[in-house]
């Protein structure tokens, strides 16, 4: 009889030392479970909310945000790659690259040194790079007027042909992309060429091809 209770008694026991690890097994399931999703989310990525996000439309990253500098309707996108120049005009048709042409006033071949885009009269010109303004000509008698602008390094802008901006200041500091004036009509040495930006750089005082810094004709 005693032998029976024991074993009766051994067979409760290991009925609820079954019971107990199923219960285990169940409770580090659900717990399993409950951490995996609750952090799906990182699982899968950051929030779209993130503004970290690449995804985030509102991340300056994100190549569809308009201010992002590549997002080719950004108007303040720059054009010469890391250089961050940008357009004097917004039209990038150039009629006459930095070159050896002829020039059709003089009826003679000679190196062009600048770079003509296309334009009409009343076309806004802007500044191609932060700098301040040294020097403003708006009364020539031959129709050389002119816009220069320095630049860090030694660099200067020079926008020909042009009409300045009544509250441009020599001195005045500008932004790229802030308005310096307006195309007028051609004079001087490419009078003959209609009207039209003549843009030049110099380094250092010497002129330099504008499209190093600009880079926007095919190599």
């Amino acid at each position: 009889m005693k032998e029976e209770n024991k074993k009766s008694k051994k067979k409760v026991l290991l009925y609820y030392l079954i019971l107990a690890a199923c219960l285990l097994v169940i409770a580090a399931v659900t717990v399993t479970v409950i951490f995996t999703v609750g952090n799906k989310g990182q699982l899968t990525g950051p929030s779209i909310d993130n503004p970290d996000n690449p995804d985030n439309p509102d991340n300056p990253d994100n190549p569809d945000n308009p201010d992002n500098p590549d997002n080719p309707d950004n108007p303040d996108k720059p054009t010469g790659g890391e250089t961050g120049y940008g357009l004097p005009v917004k039209s990038a048709v150039v009629s006459v690259a930095y070159e050896f042409a002829y020039d059709e006033t003089l009826d003679r071949y000679a190196v062009h040194q600048g770079m003509d885009f296309e334009g009409k009269a009343g076309d806004e010109v802007y500044s191609v790079l932060e700098g301040t303004v040294t020097e403003i000509v708006n009364d020539s008698l031959i129709g050389e007027n002119y816009v220069k602008v320095k630049h860090a390094n030694n660099i200067v802008s020079i926008y020909k042909y042009i009409t300045a901006a009544e509250n441009l200041k020599v001195g005045q500091t500008v932004k790229r992309g802030d308005v310096l004036g307006a195309i007028a009509e051609a004079g001087g040495m490419e009078m003959n060429r209609g009207e039209h930006l003549h843009f030049m750089m110099t380094v250092n005082g010497k002129t330099a091809d504008p499209d190093i810094y600009l880079d926007i004709l095919e190599k």
